[in-house]
């Protein structure tokens, strides 16, 4: 990390457009000190003392003046100090990232790892993670996300907590890792402005999942004085995975999986911070149903590659061990289904749509060795009504003319998979 960022207060609510003031006295356990605004917009820090202006985010009204236990009454959760905030509009949660350092600003550097590089790859992992989880209703939360940055470009301090509150961000998570001076310094550790906030909340449930993911020292939760924590108007917090000069920790750091289980903690921690279960939403299409054991006795297996995604064109949809020489089609729907046809299983019901004929190729005739796929490319998606976040069920009809007279049908199993943007 280096120098990095907090000014949090404890008020959870924030305003994009326009300050609607709810003025009261202060109850709980407060900041020591806490930020309102004059009429340009600039911060005004104030005794927790006095009575102080709320800002109520994307409010339709202004509310009356209240006091004391009256207002911790009146207030939904995600108003109060401490607890696990709910997302007050009803919407999707405006999260900003924050990948470290970038461009000129390396960051930390040890044992061949450069921080900047790795910040920004857990970052777009997160970013990734959590526009699954928007689309993936099973589980988790609704989010909208903005980077400070997505590729190595330098971006100064204020300019990233300028596009945090020019944007309205409910939340705001900066991704660190650390260096020291002795290579004995090492282990996790996670920050926020002041104890007591929503921040201090998140800090915490961060913290805890990185513990869990990296399982390296653990360096506790703490309050730092750093810009992007400060100069946010939003709860913020800030993680420093671990130490790029201790060797233990660079080699955790370097394992493979390293980066996807970092973003997974933040996701996790965010999740929960919010009071949802921590969730791992599905990052891919996958497999359902049973296939129909063909005639030559294989079993046809549908499979993919790339992204099935409105925005490329590079997801493609595949049997294997199909009946050479033969003609198939993949049909698809909205619906899942388990019905027993042709002596084997439909898995696609409802309103079912079928595709271009398909040629299985092969080596020689009888055999298991043909093969059929279709390009679902963005203009095959768009031309046929597909919606971003909606599921999709497909599956593989092929001519099996060995089972002939009695169903001459060939029948992959199902594949179930999610639209993306």
């Amino acid at each position: 990390m280096d120098c990095v960022q907090d000014t949090d207060p404890v008020n959870p609510i924030r305003s994009t457009s326009r300050a609607v003031g709810l003025l009261f006295r202060p109850w709980g356990i407060l900041d020591p000190m806490e930020r309102r605004t004059d009429s340009t917009g600039t911060p005004i820090l104030i005794s927790a003392s006095e009575p102080r202006t709320i800002p109520w985010k994307r409010a339709a009204s202004v509310l009356a003046v209240v006091t004391g236990a009256a207002v911790l009454a009146a207030l939904p959760t995600n108003a109060r100090p401490g607890g696990s905030p709910s997302n007050l509009q009803g919407g999707p949660i405006r999260v900003v990232i924050d990948p470290g350092h970038g461009g000129t600003d390396p960051g930390a550097v040890g044992n061949g790892l450069v921080e900047k590089e790795i910040n920004l790859a857990i970052g777009l992992r997160l970013k990734e993670l959590l526009e699954l989880d928007t689309i993936d209703t099973a589980g988790g939360g609704e989010w909208e996300v903005l980077m400070t940055r997505e590729d190595d470009s330098t971006v100064s301090l204020g300019g990233r907590t300028t596009l945090a509150n020019n944007w309205g961000a409910d939340r705001f998570i900066s991704i660190h890792n650390n260096a020291f001076s002795s290579s004995a310094a090492n282990g996790t550790e996670t920050f926020s402005f002041a104890e007591g906030t929503f921040s201090a909340n998140l800090r915490d449930r961060i913290q805890e999942e990185l513990l869990v993911a990296l399982g390296l020292f653990d360096r506790g939760s703490k309050t730092a004085n750093f810009f992007v924590l400060r100069e946010t108007a939003m709860p913020a917090a800030l993680s420093e995975g671990g130490f790029l000069t201790n060797a233990g920790d660079a080699a955790a750091l370097s394992d493979p999986t390293a980066v996807d289980r970092m973003a997974k903690a933040h996701m996790y921690g965010l999740q929960r911070h919010y009071g949802f279960v921590a969730y791992d939403p599905n990052d891919g299409p996958v497999t359902y149903c049973v296939a129909k054991v063909a005639s030559p006795g294989c079993l046809p297996s549908i499979g993919w590659t790339g992204t099935p995604s409105l925005a490329s064109s590079d997801f493609v949809v595949s049997c294997d061990n199909v009946v050479s020489n033969q003609f198939g089609l993949m049909i698809w729907s909205r619906v899942q289904a388990s019905v027993p046809l042709f002596g084997g299983t439909l898995c696609v019901g409802g309103s079912i749509r079928r595709t271009p004929v398909q040629y299985s190729f092969g080596l020689g005739n009888g055999n298991c060795s043909g093969r059929l796929e279709l390009s679902l490319d963005s203009a095959f998606m768009q031309s046929s009504g597909f919606q971003a976040g909606e599921n999709i069920n497909a599956q593989w009809w092929f001519r099996d003319p060995f089972y002939f007279p009695a169903d001459p049908v060939g029948l992959s199993d199902g594949l179930q998979f999610t639209v993306r943007p």
